[in-house]
């Protein structure tokens, strides 16, 4: 049903949600968590009803196309697994939020015009920047270092964390998930996962070592070490850091495409990265079974 040769808008992504859910009835739940700025709907696809709760999201950054389309693929086929008896979806659920800042995703996908409000739409036109290139939310913030963490850092039209809706629907929905077993954070350069967060401690970023290697035999990336966390002081305030330092749990960012890709991303990467990283949130839960439960991070 979704088709990895096919670009989608965010209303056919939403479209695309609810038709699963009408497939797998049992096991899909789709939830609306909040609104953008624009006034789209944020949304989650729930699989299984598990407490034990994998927290996957795409699309923080408007521009990253690809990884939204996947994410719904991923809910499509693990419904079907889950469907056929696969016992791994007894014990957990995945939540999947395939795009978190659906205004920027409209922008990147087809210009500023997208936007409804018209003083919205004017601060945009003003900024003087390609849509194409836009990873911002309507308000032309980075909703990925909008968290508020150790590393937040303010800047320019952004002086207070969680200022943005975006932030707010993540954030709420890491508490009322509070027995979710981890997070995954899918963004779009360079082929490599990251695990270690600066703020938390020794055991913690073994564990998620551990738990980075493994997924990085799944998808043949590279590993990304402690120097890579934040290249300037900038990059901080962001999700996983946000996720690792207030639940305690493993937070992993799995950057697709090539590190050089252009945007708008070639169409091509859908079918290309989906063969790659299919496997990672099963990975994780299976991974998480075996060698974390019940023991402390």
């Amino acid at each position: 049903m979704i088709d990895l040769s096919k670009k989608y808008t965010y209303d056919e992504l939403k479209n695309a949600a609810m038709v699963l859910v009408g497939q797998y009835p049992d096991l899909l739940h789709l939830h609306i968590l909040g609104m953008s700025h624009d006034g789209r709907d944020i949304f989650g696809l729930r699989l299984g009803s598990a407490g034990k709760c994998l927290i996957c999201t795409a699309g923080i950054h408007g521009r990253e196309s690809t990884n939204p389309v996947l994410l719904l693929k991923m809910a499509e086929d693990y419904a079907r697994s889950a469907a056929k008896g696969q016992a791994l979806f007894d014990q957990y659920s995945i939540y999947f939020l395939p795009v978190m800042n659906p205004d920027g995703y409209e922008i990147a996908r087809a210009g500023f015009y997208t936007i409804r409000n018209p003083i919205l739409r004017h601060t945009l036109l003003m900024k003087d920047m390609p849509w194409e290139m836009w990873k911002y939310n309507a308000r032309a913030v980075d909703v990925n270092r909008n968290f508020p963490c150790a590393s937040f850092m303010p800047v320019k039209g952004m002086y207070v964390p969680a200022s943005e809706n975006e932030t707010k629907i993540l954030i709420s929905l890491f508490k009322k998930e509070a027995d979710s077993v981890g997070y995954l954070d899918f963004h779009s350069r360079g082929r490599i996962i990251y695990y270690y967060r600066s703020a938390m401690p020794v055991s913690y970023n073994e564990k998620g070592k551990q738990m980075a290697e493994k997924l990085k035999s799944l998808a043949s990336y590279d590993l990304g070490g402690r120097q890579d966390e934040m290249e300037t002081k900038s990059d901080g305030g962001n999700s996983v850091q946000y996720y690792s330092e207030k639940c305690g749990k493993l937070a992993i960012t799995i950057e697709t495409v090539d590190d050089d890709a252009s945007f708008p991303l070639d169409i091509r990467y859908q079918q290309e990265v989906y063969r790659e990283i299919s496997e990672i949130p099963s990975g994780f839960l299976r991974e998480y079974d075996c060698n974390f439960f019940g023991h402390s991070l």
